[in-house]
C-alpha cells in the first residue's frame, strides 16, 4: 500500500516532487522506505526527460548522478576499438544500472555508455546526495547491493553466450524469445538488423546473411523493419 497516497502527502507536494514520486514508486526500496525517508528521496530527486538517442552516460567518465527510470528504457552498451557496439542490458522502470550506481557511488569512471533507447522519463539524484541517503536508508542500501549482483549475473550470462554459442544459436534464441512475446499472428519482431547485431554481439552484415538464409529455409519472412515467423522448426534446430 502506498503510504504517501493514503495520508494525502502526495497532494501537498510541489509538482517536481510529485513527478519524482511517480518515477520512484516503481522501485521496491522507495515503497519499503518510511515516509520520512521518502521525503528525503523526493527532495533529492530531480525529474528529467530524455529524448530517444540522447547519451545519458559515457564510458571513461564519472557519473555525477544516479538515474532511476519511470518510463521508457535506457540501453547500456560497450564500444570496441573497431567502433562496434555490444548491448549489455536495458534499464526499464523499476530496474537498475550497476554501471551507473558503481560510478556514482564509488567515484570511478563508467566502463560502459548508456543512451535512451526510447523517450525516457526519469529522476536523477546527485552522487553525494545518494551516498548520504544510503547511510540512513537500509532499504536503499540493500537495493544497491542486490541490484548490482543481479545485473552482473546478466552480464556474465551474456559473455558466456557470446563465447560459447554460435551466431546461429544466438540469433535463433533472440528471435524465438521475441516471437514468444509478439501479439501478432503470425508473430512479428519489429527491429533492424543493426539492433539485432547489437543484442547478440556480432556485425550487422552477419545478421543480414543469417536472416536471408533463414528466409530461404522458410523459417521467417523479411519485411522492412520486421521479421515474420513462418516456421519455428529451423530456429529450434539451431539451438540444439
Amino acid at each position: 500500500m502506498d503510504m504517501l497516497v493514503d495520508d494525502g502527502f502526495v497532494e501537498t507536494l510541489p509538482e517536481s516532487q510529485r513527478l519524482a514520486h511517480d518515477v520512484l514508486r516503481n522501485y521496491g526500496f522507495y515503497l519499503s522506505s518510511s515516509v520520512r525517508q521518502r521525503r528525503e528521496l523526493l527532495e533529492a530527486a530531480v525529474p528529467e526527460g530524455v529524448s530517444e538517442g540522447r547519451l545519458m552516460m559515457e564510458a571513461g567518465y564519472s557519473c555525477s548522478n544516479v538515474v532511476f527510470v519511470g518510463q521508457g528504457k535506457l540501453r547500456v552498451y560497450i564500444t570496441g576499438e573497431s567502433g562496434r557496439e555490444l548491448t549489455l542490458y536495458y534499464v526499464r522502470p523499476g530496474e537498475s544500472c550497476p554501471v551507473n550506481l558503481g560510478a556514482a557511488v564509488s567515484g570511478v569512471a563508467a566502463y560502459a555508455s548508456a543512451a535512451a533507447d526510447q523517450d525516457v522519463r526519469a529522476v536523477a539524484i546527485s552522487s553525494a546526495g545518494f551516498r548520504k541517503i544510503c547511510q540512513s536508508n537500509d532499504a536503499l542500501a540493500d537495493y544497491v547491493f542486490t541490484a548490482t549482483v543481479l545485473r552482473f549475473g546478466d552480464i556474465i550470462s551474456l559473455i558466456r553466450g557470446i563465447t560459447t554459442k554460435s551466431v546461429d544459436h544466438r540469433l535463433a534464441e533472440y528471435l524465438l524469445r521475441n516471437f514468444d512475446i509478439s501479439a501478432d499472428n503470425p508473430p512479428v519482431v519489429e527491429t533492424t538488423h543493426q539492433n539485432i547485431a547489437l543484442e547478440i554481439g556480432t556485425a550487422r552484415e552477419v545478421v543480414s546473411r543469417r536472416l536471408q538464409e533463414l528466409e530461404r529455409t522458410g523459417a521467417v519472412k523479411l519485411r522492412r523493419g520486421k521479421i515474420e515467423l513462418q516456421d519455428s522448426r529451423p530456429l529450434h534446430r539451431n539451438i540444439r
